[in-house]
C-alpha cells in the first residue's frame, strides 16, 4: 500500500502521499475534504522543476504532520551568485549537490490545510530557486471518487487570482457554488491559471480500485481539474532561513466567503491545546508495559481525530477517507467499545441517531417507522438523490444495537433524565424490530435491499460477495444473519432490565419472554450438527448459510449461545483456519470464498476481534480471549505509529521468515471501530463491568503474559469517578490485587475471579 498521511479535525480532512504532495494523477482517492467533496485535487511543489526528495515525514498527532525533504541533485542560475570557480557549470549555471538545502513542511487542519513551507540553505553562498507550487480541484462528490458511475457533473469554472489569493469554483447540478480559496501571507511573483478542459474533448480513462464494495476495479472517465501555477522568485542567503506560508480554506456552501485563514502558530497551539483538553476529559489509562501504553495513545488520538462536535453531542464517524461521516452500525460498536473511556461519546450517539430515527416507509433510501440509519452523507450525488445517502437505512443491525447502546450507557450513568428523553425511541425501535424487520413472522429479523445503489448485504459484512453458498450461488433475500439476531437478543435484555427499574414490570417480562424465545429458536435453526458451528446466515427458504466465519463470535458476545455449544465455538475459532496468528480471520481458509485478500473473505478486522475476544470472556475463555487480544497487539507493533487499519489481509503469521501482516490497499486509517478495539481490549482482560444504579464496580481481570498492571484514572461510574490500579500478585495460582484511590468512598468496588459460568456475566459486556 502507497504510504500516506491523513490529517482530519471535524469535518475537513487531508489525505496526501508521504511528501505531503497530492499527484494529479492519483488512484488513491487523496486530496482536501469538506462535508463529502474534494475541494483540492492537486497540491504539487517543484524547485527549478525538481520534486524535492523525501527524507521523513510524520502525522502522528493527527491534526499536525511534519515533512522533512532536501533538494535533490540540480542546477541553479549562477548571475550574481559568487561561487568558486570549481562549482561553477558552464559560467551560467551553478551545481547544487544533494542535502544542501533543507526544504521543510509544517502543516496543521482547521477549517482548512494551513502550511508553512521553509528552506534552510547550507551552501556557502546564495542560491537562487524558482518555487512553483500547483494547485488544482475536481470538486468531486466522495462516491465519485469511490468509483460509482454519473451521467454528467456540474461546471468546474476557470480559477480566478488576485495578489495574493487563487480562488476556484465549481457549480453543481444541485445548483450550489463550491469554492476553494488559496491564500499565501507573502504575494507569489507570478499566478498561471490553466483554464479546466473541455470535458468531451481528449477523453481520457482511469482505473481505480477504491470502492470497498466491489470485487474489481472501476474504470471511469477522468476528470480534469482546474489548476493555477503559483511561482515564487527566491534568493537563499546562506545560514538565514525562509519560509512561504498558505492557507487553503473550503467555502461553506452558498455563502461565496471564504473563512478567514488563521495565524499559523496561533492555529496550531490552538489545536494542541484541544487534544491536551481531549484526554483530560476521559479516563487516562497506562500500564507497566510501555508498548501497550503506546498502542492505547493511538487509538486515543485516533478517537480524537474521527469524533466530531455537533449540536447532539460528540459523534465517532467511521474513518478515513471513505467513511468521514455519521455511520450507525460503526459509531455505536465505538461508542459500545469505549465506554470505559467516556460514556459521553454514547451519549452523543445516540441523540444524534434519534434525531433521524426513521419516520416512513421509504423503499428508496429504505427507511421504516422506528429504524435507525445506516449512513448520512451531505455531497452533490446526495443532494440529487443519486445516492440515497440521506440518510439512508440499508443495515439490519444499526436498530438492535441502538438499545443495545442505551442499555449499556444506562448500566454506565443510570440517567433517568436520559431514560424520559429516549423512551420514545426505545418504543419506536423495539416495534420496528417486531414489525419491519420480521415482516414473516418467524421470530428473526432479516433484511432486503430495495435500491440498487443501496448496500447489498446489510450486515457488518456488506460487500456483494460476503454472503453466498459453498457452490458460489448467492442466497436470495430476505436474509437472517446470525449476528444480527444476537443482537435483539442482547438488546431486548438490557432494555428489559432498564424499564424494570422505572416500574415496568410487565413490558420488562415480555421483553425477558421474546428474547428467550429467541435464543431456542435461534439454537435449533442456525446450529450446524454437522459442523459443530453456527451458520452464517439463513435465506429466503431458511436454508442454512454454511460459511465458517466470525459472526458467531459477535453471538458469544451477547450471550444468545446455549453454553452447551459456546467451547464448539470458541474452539474452532482457535484453529489454524480461523486464527491466522495476527487475529481471527472473517473466513475460515478451509471455505471455497476465502481469500485472504478480500475485504470481508478471510481478512482480519480488528473491531471484530475485539467482540469475538467480549464473547469469549464473556462464556469464561479467558486464556483464548487474551490470546486474540495479543495476536491483534503483535500485529499493531508492525503498523506506522502502532495504528491498526480498519482490516489487514488474512495471511497465516510466518514466525521463521519474520513475517508481518499485509494491508488491504483501500482500508480506512485510522478507522473508529478499530481505535475502540484498543479500549475495549483494556475492559475485556479488566473483566470490567459496571452498576451505576448499585454503584458499583466489578473486575474479574485475568491478563496476558506480558502485561502486570493497568491503571485507570477518573473511570465514570453515575457521577462519580474512581481510579484504581490492578495488578498481579501471583501467578501460581494467579491471583490480582486492586488498589482505590479516588471514589472507594462513593462506590463499591468488587474484585472477583475469573468465572467460566455465563450466568455470571452480564449481558453484552
Amino acid at each position: 500500500m502507497t504510504s500516506r498521511l491523513v490529517l482530519k479535525e471535524n469535518l475537513v480532512f487531508m489525505v496526501s502521499a508521504d511528501d505531503g504532495d497530492v499527484p494529479q494523477s492519483n488512484p488513491h482517492g487523496w486530496g482536501l475534504y469538506y462535508k463529502d467533496t474534494r475541494y483540492l485535487s492537486v497540491l504539487e511543489i517543484k524547485v527549478n522543476g525538481h520534486a524535492p526528495d523525501l527524507l521523513t515525514s510524520s502525522g502522528e498527532f493527527n491534526f499536525m504532520a511534519n515533512i522533512q525533504s532536501a533538494n535533490p541533485f540540480m542546477q541553479a542560475p549562477s548571475s550574481q551568485i559568487n561561487v568558486p570557480a570549481s562549482d561553477k557549470g558552464n559560467g551560467q549555471m551553478v551545481t547544487l549537490l544533494p542535502r544542501t538545502i533543507s526544504i521543510r513542511r509544517n502543516r496543521f487542519i482547521e477549517d482548512g490545510l494551513h502550511e508553512r513551507l521553509g528552506f534552510f540553505n547550507y551552501n556557502p553562498f546564495p542560491v537562487e530557486l524558482t518555487l512553483n507550487m500547483r494547485f488544482g480541484s475536481d470538486f468531486r462528490d466522495m462516491f465519485d471518487v469511490r468509483g460509482y458511475r454519473r451521467a454528467k457533473r456540474g461546471e468546474i469554472r476557470q480559477p480566478v487570482w488576485k495578489k495574493d489569493r487563487i480562488r476556484f469554483s465549481y457549480l453543481g447540478l444541485d445548483k450550489l457554488e463550491r469554492e476553494t480559496e488559496v491564500v499565501f501571507d507573502t504575494p507569489p511573483d507570478e499566478i498561471i491559471v490553466h483554464p479546466p478542459e473541455d470535458p468531451g474533448k481528449n477523453k481520457e480513462m482511469e482505473e481505480r480500485e477504491v470502492l470497498p464494495y466491489s470485487t474489481s476495479a472501476v474504470v471511469l472517465e477522468a476528470v480534469k481539474p482546474a489548476l493555477a501555477d503559483a511561482i515564487f522568485k527566491i534568493t537563499l542567503q546562506p545560514g538565514q532561513p525562509f519560509a512561504i506560508t498558505y492557507h487553503i480554506v473550503p467555502q461553506s456552501l452558498g455563502n461565496g466567503q471564504a473563512a478567514q485563514p488563521t495565524t499559523f502558530d496561533i492555529g496550531a497551539r490552538r489545536m494542541r491545546m484541544a487534544y491536551e483538553s481531549w484526554f483530560r476529559e476521559g479516563t487516562f489509562i497506562t500500564s507497566d508495559n510501555e508498548v501497550f501504553d503506546k498502542f492505547l495513545q493511538r487509538s486515543f488520538y485516533d478517537l480524537r481525530i474521527l469524533t466530531e462536535e455537533l449540536p447532539t453531542g460528540l459523534l465517532p464517524i467511521a474513518g478515513i477517507p471513505w467513511f468521514a461521516v455519521p455511520f450507525g452500525r460503526d459509531s455505536m460498536i465505538t461508542a459500545l467499545q469505549t465506554l470505559v473511556f467516556d460514556p459521553q461519546l454514547a451519549v452523543g450517539t445516540l441523540r444524534f441517531l434519534a434525531q433521524f430515527q426513521g419516520k416512513t416507509v421509504n423503499e428508496w433510501n429504505e427507511e421504516e417507522p422506528g429504524k435507525i440509519l445506516h449512513e448520512l452523507r451531505a455531497g452533490e450525488m446526495t443532494v440529487l438523490r443519486e445516492m440515497p445517502h440521506v440518510p439512508y437505512y440499508g443495515s439490519v443491525d444499526s436498530t438492535p444495537l441502538f438499545l443495545l447502546l442505551f442499555a449499556e450507557t444506562m448500566r454506565w450513568l443510570n440517567s433517568e433524565a436520559l431514560y424520559k428523553e429516549f423512551l420514545p425511541n426505545l418504543k419506536a425501535a423495539l416495534d420496528w424490530i417486531d414489525r419491519y424487520g420480521d415482516q414473516d413472522g418467524d421470530g428473526f429479523i432479516e433484511y432486503f435491499c430495495h435500491n440498487e445503489r443501496g448496500v447489498k448485504n446489510q450486515g457488518w459484512k456488506d460487500n456483494a460477495a460476503s454472503l453466498q453458498f459453498r457452490d458460489g450461488t448467492t442466497p436470495e433475500q430476505p436474509i437472517a444473519l446470525c449476528e444480527a439476531q444476537a443482537y435483539v437478543y442482547a438488546a431486548k435484555l438490557g432494555i428489559a432490565t432498564v424499564v424494570e427499574r422505572y416500574g415496568e414490570e410487565a413490558w420488562a417480562a415480555r421483553l425477558r419472554q421474546e428474547a428467550a424465545q429467541l435464543k431456542q429458536a435461534f439454537n435449533e435453526k442456525f446450529w450446524m450438527p454437522e459442523e459443530n458451528y453456527f451458520a452464517q446466515a439463513l435465506d429466503k427458504y431458511k436454508r442454512q448459510v454454511p460459511t465458517i466465519g466470525s459472526n458467531p463470535g459477535h453471538c458469544l458476545w451477547c450471550g444468545i449461545v446455549d453454553e452447551d455449544k459456546a467451547e464448539a465455538v470458541v474452539r474452532r475459532m482457535m484453529q489454524e483456519d480461523m486464527s491466522s496468528g495476527w487475529g481471527i480471520r472473517t473466513v475460515s481458509t478451509k471455505e471455497p470464498s476465502f481469500n485472504p485478500m478480500s475485504y470481508h473473505n478471510g481478512s482480519v478486522w480488528p473491531h471484530d476481534n475485539s467482540i469475538i475476544a467480549a464473547g469469549m470472556k464473556r462464556y469464561g475463555y479467558s486464556n483464548e480471549a487474551n490470546t486474540v487480544i495479543s495476536q491483534i497487539f503483535a500485529a499493531s507493533q508492525r503498523f506506522r505509529y502502532y495504528r491498526l487499519p480498519e482490516l489487514f489481509c488474512g495471511f497465516q503469521q510466518d514466525n521463521r521468515y519474520y513475517s508481518s501482516p499485509s494491508e488491504y490497499p483501500v482500508s480506512c486509517s485510522p478507522q473508529a471501530w478499530t481505535a475502540g478495539a484498543a479500549i475495549f481490549f483494556l475492559q475485556i482482560m479488566l473483566g470490567l463491568t459496571v452498576d451505576a444504579r448499585a454503584r458499583r464496580l466489578t473486575l474479574r481481570p485475568k491478563l496476558p503474559g506480558w502485561l502486570a498492571e493497568l491503571k485507570l484514572e477518573g473511570i465514570l461510574v453515575g457521577d462519580q469517578k474512581v481510579t484504581l490500579r490492578v495488578f498481579r500478585k501471583s501467578t501460581a495460582p494467579e491471583t490480582y490485587g486492586v488498589e482505590i484511590t479516588q471514589g472507594g468512598d462513593k462506590v463499591e468496588v468488587e474484585l472477583l475471579d475469573d468465572l467460566p459460568k455465563v450466568e455470571a456475566v452480564q449481558a453484552p459486556g
